[in-house]
C-alpha cells in the first residue's frame, strides 16, 4: 500500500525538458509540436510556466529564447540556459511532444479511475449512470486526435477543393443519399459528415416514420444509429418490419397464428432488416454526454455514419432556462457531428401555433427556432394535410418544407405516406398532386417566411 502511494505520476522530465529546449533553440519547432501538446500536458509547474511564456512571446510575433524567456516570466536564466544546451536539433521536437501528451493522458487514467472509485461508493447514484460517466471520459480519451483543428493555408484548401470537385464530376459524391429522389435532388444528394439537419411537426404527422424511412434507406450502404426517448427498441423493430414488408401495423400489434401471411412477410421483413447496418438505441432524457458516448460506442462497433435524434424537446440539458438548455444542446450536436465526422438528424417538436394556421408549419413554428436555426444545415417542417382535413381526397399525400439550407434553396418535397405501413415513398411522378389551388391558397395564408 505504501509503494502505491509513493508511486509518482507518470511523466517524462527528460521529454518535457526536450520540447522546451528544442523551442529555445529553434521557434518555428513550434509549428511540429504546437497541435500534439498544450500547457496543462506538462508535469511539472516549472515547465507549464516557460510554456506558457514562450507562448506568450511567440503570439507577438517576437522571438523567444534564453534572455526574453527569462525576461517575460522571470525564471532561473540558468534553467533556461541548461534546457537551450540540453538538445542539439529540433528534428525530434515533435516526438519528445507526443511522449509528453501520452504522460499527460496516462495521469488523466489515473485521476479518472480516482473518481470511479468515488463515484463506485457514492449512495444514492444509479449504477447505470456511475458506468455511462466513466465509459464517457474514457472515450472522450480515446478520441482525442492531435491536429484535428490545425488551420489550413489556402493554397492546399484550393488544392483540396479541386480534387473534391474532381470527384464529384466522376460521382464520388460525399453525400449520403436519403434514398427519397426528391430531397435527394433539393439537397445536392443528401446529408453530408458534419452537417445537422432538423425534421420538425406537429404530433401525428408522422416525423418518427420519416425519420424510420430515412434511416433505413441510408443503412443500405452506411451505418446509422437512431437515439429514440419514447419509443423502446421493440416498437422501433416493429415499425421497420411494417414498412418493410408491407404489414398492417395494427396486425402486428394484435397477430393470429392463424394469419400466414403476417407470418410470412413478417419472416421476409426479418431477413430484410438484417442486411441493413442499423443500430437502435432507447433512453428517456439523452443529455449531450449520454449522445456523445452512445455514438463513440456505435463508431467503434458498428462504423455508424448517420445518427437521429428523436427528439429535440425531449431531451436533458443545463442553462438558466429552458431555452438557453436548448440552445446548447443544438450547438453541442452540430459540433459533435463535426467532431466526429457523422450527418445528424435532430427531430424538432413544433408549437401550437402552427395549428392556427392553414398549410405547413413556418420557421417560427420551431420552438426556440433561433438556437436551431443558427446551428442547422437544414431546417425542414413536415405536413399532413389529411391530419387537419380527414375527408381530403388524397390522403396519402405528404409534404417536406425545406423552410432554411445552409447551402442551398428552400422549396418543397411531395411524399408518399402509407399510414398502416408507417411507410414514407417518394410521390409518383405520374399521379397528379392533390388539391394543387388549395395548397396553393394555404402556402399564401402561412406558407414559407
Amino acid at each position: 500500500m505504501t509503494a502505491e502511494r509513493d508511486r509518482q505520476p507518470p511523466w517524462s522530465q527528460e521529454a518535457e525538458q526536450s520540447v522546451l529546449g528544442a523551442l529555445l533553440l529553434d521557434n518555428a519547432a513550434l509549428e511540429r509540436v504546437a497541435h500534439i501538446v498544450a500547457e496543462g500536458d506538462f508535469y511539472a509547474q516549472q515547465h507549464r510556466a516557460i510554456w506558457r511564456s514562450i507562448m506568450a512571446i511567440v503570439g507577438r510575433g517576437q522571438p523567444a529564447d534564453v534572455i526574453t524567456v527569462h525576461e517575460e516570466g522571470g525564471h532561473d536564466l540558468r534553467y533556461l540556459h541548461d534546457l537551450h544546451s540540453s538538445v542539439v536539433s529540433s528534428t525530434n521536437a515533435h516526438r519528445y511532444a507526443a511522449i509528453v501528451h501520452e504522460r499527460s493522458l496516462e495521469r488523466a487514467m489515473i485521476g479518472e479511475a480516482g473518481r470511479i472509485i468515488e463515484r463506485a461508493h457514492q449512495p444514492g447514484m444509479e449504477l447505470a449512470d456511475k458506468i455511462d460517466q466513466a465509459q464517457a471520459a474514457f472515450a472522450a480519451m480515446a478520441e482525442q486526435r492531435p491536429g484535428a483543428h490545425d488551420p489550413v493555408g489556402i493554397a492546399a484548401a484550393a488544392r483540396e477543393l479541386i480534387d473534391y470537385v474532381t470527384g464529384m464530376a466522376e460521382g464520388k459524391n460525399p453525400a449520403i443519399s436519403t434514398g427519397l429522389r426528391n430531397l435527394d435532388r433539393a439537397t445536392a444528394g443528401g446529408i453530408r459528415p458534419g452537417e445537422l439537419w432538423v425534421i420538425g411537426a406537429r404530433p401525428k404527422m408522422g416525423k418518427t416514420a420519416l425519420a424510420l424511412a430515412l434511416q433505413r434507406n441510408m443503412s443500405t450502404d452506411r451505418g446509422t444509429l437512431y437515439l429514440s426517448q419514447e419509443m423502446p427498441v421493440l416498437q422501433l423493430t416493429m415499425r421497420h418490419a411494417a414498412a418493410v414488408a408491407g404489414i398492417n401495423l395494427q396486425a402486428l400489434r394484435a397477430p393470429k397464428t392463424s394469419d400466414t401471411d403476417l407470418w410470412e412477410r413478417l419472416s421476409n421483413a426479418s431477413e430484410q432488416l438484417g442486411q441493413l447496418n442499423m443500430v437502435q438505441d432507447s433512453q428517456g432524457g439523452l443529455t449531450l454526454l449520454d449522445v456523445r458516448r452512445k455514438v463513440m460506442h456505435a463508431k467503434r462497433h458498428h462504423g455508424v455514419d448517420v445518427v437521429t435524434v428523436d427528439y429535440l424537446q425531449l431531451m436533458a440539458g443545463e442553462g438558466d432556462n429552458r431555452n438557453a438548455e436548448l440552445d446548447r444542446i443544438s450547438n453541442g450536436l452540430k459540433a459533435m457531428a463535426m467532431e466526429f465526422n457523422v450527418a445528424v438528424v435532430l427531430l424538432s417538436q413544433l408549437s401550437r401555433k402552427a395549428d392556427e394556421r392553414s398549410g405547413p408549419p413556418v420557421m417560427s413554428d420551431l420552438r426556440d427556432s433561433g438556437a436551431i436555426e443558427a446551428a442547422a444545415d437544414l431546417i425542414a417542417m413536415l405536413y399532413r394535410d389529411a391530419v387537419r382535413n380527414p375527408t381530403l381526397e388524397n390522403k396519402q399525400h405528404a409534404q417536406l418544407e425545406i423552410v432554411a439550407q445552409r447551402n442551398g434553396p428552400a422549396g418543397t418535397v411531395h411524399l408518399q405516406f402509407i399510414g398502416e405501413h408507417q411507410r414514407f415513398k417518394d410521390w409518383p411522378e405520374d399521379w397528379p398532386l392533390p388539391s394543387r389551388r388549395a395548397m396553393r391558397a394555404q402556402s399564401v395564408a402561412g406558407g414559407l417566411d
